[in-house]
């Protein structure tokens, strides 16, 4: 089997498969339109190692579906890493804290010069790209729900919209 085969066949088995699992649950569109944008919002929080259990808790309070959630949210974990110096950036920038530099030989020197204040500066930076993320993420979820719903609505299949 050639890689362009095997690279399909584990699309359809990993993601396309429980995708379309998902939507023959009875989801209204309504429903699976904030399940999306939850999970994607959720997803992309710069805190490695968070995502399940806030999109649980998340999906758990608003009675959406939690495996759903969590499966959205897992995909956008390639989209978390590229987003966490971004973020941090803008946090940096919002609250006016020391710039900080993300390249590898640049903190190896700030550890080396003094570990402490290094830390200290990468938790800084991590809790700005937290807040950051925060004061984004009802706007971009809102805006996602608004993109998504009107595209369920047409695609998903009739007796599921019930």
């Amino acid at each position: 089997m050639s890689l362009f085969g095997i690279t399909v066949s584990f699309l359809k088995r990993r993601i396309i498969q429980p995708v379309a699992n998902l939507l023959k649950q009875g989801m209204t569109p309504h429903k699976l339109a904030v399940t999306v944008a939850m999970g994607t919002v959720v997803g992309v929080v710069p805190a490695i190692g968070i995502t399940t259990v806030m999109g649980t808790a998340l999906a758990a309070r608003f009675r959406l579906n939690i495996a759903a959630t969590v499966l959205i949210s897992y995909l956008m974990q390639p989209l978390q890493i590229i987003l966490i110096i971004p973020f941090a950036r803008l946090g940096i920038f919002i609250f006016g804290l020391q710039e900080l530099r993300f390249s590898l030989n640049e903190i190896t020197a700030m550890f080396k010069e003094d570990w402490l204040n290094a830390l200290n500066l990468i938790w800084k930076a991590n809790l700005a790209a937290v807040a950051s993320w925060a004061l984004l993420a009802v706007p971009v979820g809102f805006v996602l729900y608004l993109l998504v719903l009107p595209l369920l609505i047409r695609f998903m299949p009739k007796q599921v919209q019930a």
